[in-house]
């Protein structure tokens, strides 16, 4: 190679390397993207995004026996997208001290090794079950649950059919999210 072109080459390796060392010294240290927040306006007309129930599941479908103390509440058939639905019963949810409703969930196993609770899992969910497995807080254990639910009578008939099924000992526990 020409020795006219290796100094060349050499000179713009060495200016590179000083640009590359010297040009963010030269930047201020303290300065971030701050200075292009400021520069964005802030929204001030924010639309209001209170939407009304459907028509369909307003509080207006339910019948008139369901504002009595009952345990139940019988909801009238409505009309969804041109299909008709039944009407039907169901148990009002029990309310906890801070108003929210509670919510069960049925423990159908408790496994040490993962993949016998990925069996049940499985067999609960090919049987038409709401099936999911949890590992316990310890780590020891991986825990098979159908479930959650607010309706306790339904989780009760769900229960006995389980226990019938697969002739387990299973429980209503509590559902902590």
């Amino acid at each position: 190679m020409d020795e006219g072109v290796k100094r060349k080459l050499v000179g713009a390796g060495v200016l590179m390397t000083v640009a590359l060392i010297l040009l963010p010294q030269l930047t201020p240290k303290n300065q971030n993207a701050e200075y292009l927040a400021k520069s964005v306006p802030l929204e001030t007309n924010i639309p209001n995004m209170d939407m009304p129930l459907p028509k369909s599941i307003a509080v207006a479908n339910l019948s008139p026996q369901s504002a009595s103390t009952e345990q139940t509440v019988r909801i009238k058939a409505i009309e969804v997208d041109g299909e008709r639905s039944d009407s039907h019963s169901f148990e009002k949810p029990s309310i906890d001290n801070t108003g929210q409703a509670k919510v069960w969930h049925i423990q159908v196993g408790s496994f040490a090794k993962a993949v016998n609770a990925k069996k049940l899992k499985g067999k609960l969910i090919k049987a038409g079950y709401k099936a999911f497995a949890k590992q316990s807080k310890d780590g020891k254990f991986v825990r098979v649950f159908v479930g959650p639910n607010t309706q306790k009578a339904q989780l009760k008939k769900q229960l006995a059919e389980i226990n019938k099924t697969f002739k387990l000992d299973a429980q209503i526990l509590p559902f902590n999210g």
